[in-house]
């Protein structure tokens, strides 16, 4: 079988022993990218949209309080056929 031989030859590999200093290394590396600070892009994209999503959320706000009209919600009440009752089983 030829896969047979291909698998025995991953028998054939052993561990290797890493550096002494490998370890240290990777530390400093992990210490150095901790450090520096966010682009300024990613900056000024997250203030942009805090921004849009504050403005849309007062401009949702103000547009609901001025109206007194229900009807988009009639509409889906409606359709949905909900009611505002406690009723249990709709007798």
């Amino acid at each position: 079988m030829n896969i047979d031989n291909k698998l025995d030859a991953l028998k054939k590999i052993k561990t290797v022993d890493a550096p002494p200093f490998l370890l240290t290394r990777i530390k400093q590396r992990i210490q150095n990218l901790e450090n520096v600070p966010a682009p300024v892009k990613w900056k000024f994209g997250f203030v942009a949209s805090a921004l849009i999503i504050i403005v849309l959320n007062v401009s949702v706000f103000l547009k609901s309080g001025s109206t007194t009209n229900n009807s988009g919600i009639d509409t889906v009440v409606s359709t949905m056929n909900l009611t505002n009752t406690n009723e249990l089983y709709h007798e």
